[in-house]
This record gives structure tokens, C-alpha cells and sequence, in this order.
């Protein structure tokens, strides 16, 4: 008898141990099954935002590659191209970090998707630019070349644009100097990538300023304290006939 007593508890313990066994294989199988979901919605999540991004009017546009790579480029119709190698992680929600290899993009640059649109944001030396996903894969050095095409095209009086670096500086003077200035002769010389313009040889109020797609980096009068503005508001800030005036006394 109590031999069969022992042989009913021996099998009752045996039975607690295999469901408590299963028990936590159940868990384990359930965190595993959870963090297996979870890395699959954050690699579909990731997926969402690869392939060639344009913004035509612009001229600019990127590539972001599955594995974490891209590239950046801008037709710029009055200094070099941009075109930078880049890395790219996800964030957050439709939410990118991009880091740029070119020193002059000082910080990294945020990307946000929305339906088939990418912004980017960035620093002050930044200039957002909002892309238009492509159907197809976009060739970025086609995307260049026929860019700088169609801008011979349709600008055979580029030196009467927006982006005439003499233009720019007139308009940057009299944003400065809020006005008319009391001269009519302006110099506007070239060393390199930067422009300075002037009023006569006065070189105290000289703007050296370079410009970068829509963005333009200035200093006056020689300071070392750049500043930052956008040649639409440049625009918008200034006296489109006086600049007019302006453009027949700059040598």
C-alpha cells in the first residue's frame, strides 16, 4: 500500500514538473515569436523608404540602398554639383538619419516619409528639400546631366537669373544696408567658390558670400561670423527694379 502511495505522488510531481516545463517554454516561445515581429516590422518599416527620391524643380536627388547606403546629388547651375556618398538608419516612426561624408553638410540631415514624399530638414546651413519617390529606378547621373541640359535650354541669359552670383550680391548688399547705397559703381570678383561684392573699392562694406543651391553663406565687411539666407527671400526682401539698376554698375 505504501508502495503505491509513493508511485501516485512520484507520477503527480512528475506531471507538476512537465506542465511548469511547458509552461515556460510556452513564454519563451511567446517572447521569442514577439521580438521575431517586432524585427520584422522595423526591417519592413526600413524597407519602405529604399529607392530614388527627385525634386525635379530643384534639381536635387537621392538614393537610399537596403544596406544603409545612398547618395545625394544637386545640379547646381552656377558652382559645382553635390554629389555625396551617405549613410542611413532608421529613427523613428517614417523616421531617418542621414550622415553625409561631405564636410561642408555640418550635421546630420533628418528624413521624413509621407506617403511617397521625403523631406529633408537639417541645420541652418541646410536648405530643406522635399523628393517625390521615382516608380522606377533613377539614374542619378543621367538625373544630372539631363538637368544641366535643360538649364542651357531654357537659360540663355543666365547672367539676368536669380543665381547670377552678380545678382545675388547686389541683392544681398541691399538687404544689408537696407537701401539704395550712395555710389553707383560695384565690384563683384570671384576667388574660387566665394564671391565678393562691393560698393567702388570700398572693401569695408564688402559681402563675401558663397552660394549653394537655393542657400547662401555670407559674412560682411570681412567678419568671421557667417550668416545664412535663402535667395527666395532674398527676393522677397528686396527692390526688384532697384536690383535692376543695380546690374548695369557692377564690374
Amino acid at each position: 500500500m505504501k508502495i503505491a502511495k509513493m508511485i501516485i505522488s512520484t507520477m503527480a510531481v512528475s506531471a507538476l514538473l512537465s506542465l511548469a516545463g511547458c509552461g515556460a517554454n510556452n513564454s519563451q516561445n511567446n517572447a521569442s515569436g514577439k521580438q521575431s515581429s517586432s524585427a520584422t516590422s522595423t526591417k519592413q518599416a526600413a524597407a519602405s523608404v529604399v529607392g530614388t527620391y527627385q525634386n525635379s524643380s530643384k534639381g536635387s536627388a537621392v538614393q537610399l540602398n537596403s544596406n544603409g547606403t545612398g547618395r545625394y546629388v544637386y545640379a547646381d547651375p552656377v558652382n559645382s554639383d553635390t554629389n555625396d556618398q551617405l549613410t542611413w538608419k532608421k529613427t523613428g516612426n517614417n523616421e531617418y538619419t542621414l550622415n553625409f561624408a561631405d564636410s561642408d553638410v555640418t550635421s546630420p540631415i533628418t528624413a521624413r516619409l509621407s506617403g511617397n514624399q521625403l523631406t529633408l530638414t537639417g541645420d541652418s546651413n541646410w536648405a530643406t528639400d522635399t523628393l517625390t519617390k521615382t516608380t522606377h529606378q533613377l539614374n542619378l547621373d543621367q538625373f544630372l546631366a539631363k538637368k544641366h541640359g535643360s538649364s542651357n535650354e531654357s537659360s540663355s541669359n543666365q547672367g539676368n537669373s536669380s543665381a547670377d552670383p552678380r545678382r545675388v550680391g547686389a541683392m544681398l548688399f541691399q538687404y544689408t544696408y537696407q537701401g539704395m547705397p550712395g555710389r553707383e559703381t560695384f565690384t563683384c570678383t570671384q576667388n574660387g567658390d566665394s564671391y565678393t561684392f562691393s560698393e567702388g573699392s570700398d572693401s569695408a562694406s564688402g559681402i563675401t558670400f558663397k552660394i549653394k543651391g537655393d542657400t547662401v553663406r555670407y559674412s560682411v565687411g570681412g567678419s568671421a561670423g557667417q550668416k545664412t539666407i535663402s535667395i527666395g527671400t532674398l527676393q522677397s526682401q528686396t527692390d526688384a527694379a532697384q536690383i535692376d539698376g543695380m546690374m548695369k554698375n557692377v564690374h
